[in-house]
């Protein structure tokens, strides 16, 4: 089978239609054979992937306008997203190719539906449909903002009609990048001053100046080797405002991150306590421990003590200052970036998170000092896994309380409860 991009674009995609696995794991599984191709390549392979799935029901719905067929099979399917969210969405591509290449590939990969693909392409091409950020409402509400129709109900109903659909735009565009300037190995002059050399553009985050935003990852590969080499980190500056919550200082001499893989947040921590004091580093998965470590000993972290364990039922002797709860969740906060969650989330899901976020949670109150503080912290947007628990948790523990976070976090992020909320928008 030849390495193509659109060939790799068809394998991806027919693994996730196949699936219920995330995107991301099956992108980490074929990294080999997607890292041996060309920045450019590799660009393409990404933006057409998570492109299809930003937009699939938009696909959906142009290709329905124009089959007969009910119920068509995934490797047709696969190739009709693929045509088509090349003639919608990609300008650089001239119609003519989109289709032509798609035909090409149809009669590699599944040569008996090739004549129903051209003849779909070639009427999405004469009349087609298309959204963006960008579109008015009417045209959102014919595709439900390209969303299933029980996620867009559940955020109006979290948020209101006006910011439900801000936040269901928002998702829509390709995410930003952004990186946190690594200050144990660097400083941001330094990270600057080599970003100006080859004309990368950036600008500093409005609140925490050691994150940095680009358009692009650019062709030399210089941002690669600042990350590789443990100067810069991905990540986007929420999680710094979550790590600032945490108001760390160098008496808070025991600290557990209970739920610490990737190791993004810890990372920030060990930085803001210089790679001092002791940060114990937890994950119930000796996979996701290994991978921590690794991630950490590139950012020349050592001040960490790694447990493999469940944060629902782990005990300490010694209780902590600090314990962050990064915890597992539906991730409905990070659509922008990750839109095949759109396609694999489900009710009974959310449900079972929030269960497991309150084990954590009320496990862990027993774990804390005295005058001590838990920090809370989901990539979720929805009602059930954040505002619920706490309230829920408060009710049952009277001795617990929300501490006033007004001169740590931006005004404009504080919510009703006394908590911080970062919305997609």
């Amino acid at each position: 089978m030849d390495n193509s991009p659109r060939n790799i674009v068809f394998d991806l995609l027919l693994d996730f239609l196949s699936s219920n696995r995330s995107f991301k794991s099956i992108i980490e599984q074929k990294f080999k054979k997607i890292n041996q191709l060309s920045n450019i390549d590799k660009s393409f392979i990404i933006n057409i992937s998570k492109g299809v799935l930003r937009y699939k029901k938009v696909l959906d719905f142009n290709i329905s306008n124009y089959s007969k067929v009910k119920k068509i099979d995934n490797k047709t399917l696969v190739l009709l997203y693929v045509g088509s969210y090349q003639l919608l969405y990609c300008d650089g591509v001239p119609n003519y190719a989109a289709v032509d290449t798609t035909i090409e590939l149809s009669k590699l990969r599944h040569k008996r539906s090739a004549k129903f693909i051209n003849a779909i392409l070639r009427k999405i091409e004469k009349s087609p449909f298309k959204i963006n950020h960008n579109s008015n409402n009417k045209d959102f509400e014919l595709v439900n903002f390209s969303y299933p129709e029980w996620i867009t109900e559940k955020i109006t109903d979290n948020y209101g009609e006006m910011k439900a659909n801000q936040i269901l735009k928002s998702s829509l565009k390709i995410p930003d990048i952004w990186f946190r300037v690594n200050l144990l190995k660097t400083d941001i002059k330094f990270v600057e001053n080599i970003l100006n050399e080859n004309n990368i553009d950036f600008i500093q985050d409005n609140y925490l100046d050691f994150f940095l935003k680009v358009d692009r990852f650019d062709n030399k590969g210089i941002l690669i080797k600042l990350v590789n080499d443990g100067f810069l980190y991905v990540q986007n500056p929420s999680s710094g405002h979550v790590v600032n919550l945490m108001g760390i200082n160098n008496k808070d001499s025991l600290i557990l991150d209970a739920c610490a893989s990737p190791g993004g947040k810890a990372s920030l921590i060990s930085q803001i306590l210089k790679d001092e004091n002791l940060l114990v580093c937890m994950d119930i998965n000796k996979n996701r421990i290994d991978r921590l470590n690794s991630n950490l000993s590139v950012l020349g972290i050592s001040n960490i003590k790694y447990l493999c364990d469940d944060a629902s039922i782990y005990k300490t002797k010694k209780a902590y200052n600090k314990i962050l709860l990064d915890l597992p969740c539906s991730s409905s906060g990070t659509i922008r970036k990750n839109p095949d969650i759109k396609w694999r989330l489900n009710k009974g899901e959310i449900k079972k998170n929030q269960d497991i976020q309150y084990s954590i949670l009320s496990n862990m109150k027993d774990q804390i000092a005295i005058g001590g503080e838990i920090i809370y912290s989901t990539c979720s947007i929805f009602n059930d896994e954040n505002e619920y628990n706490i309230i829920k948790f408060l009710n049952k523990n009277k001795n617990f309380n929300i501490s006033n976070i007004k001169s740590i976090v931006p005004l404009k992020f504080i919510n009703k409860l006394g908590g911080m909320t970062i919305l997609p928008n």
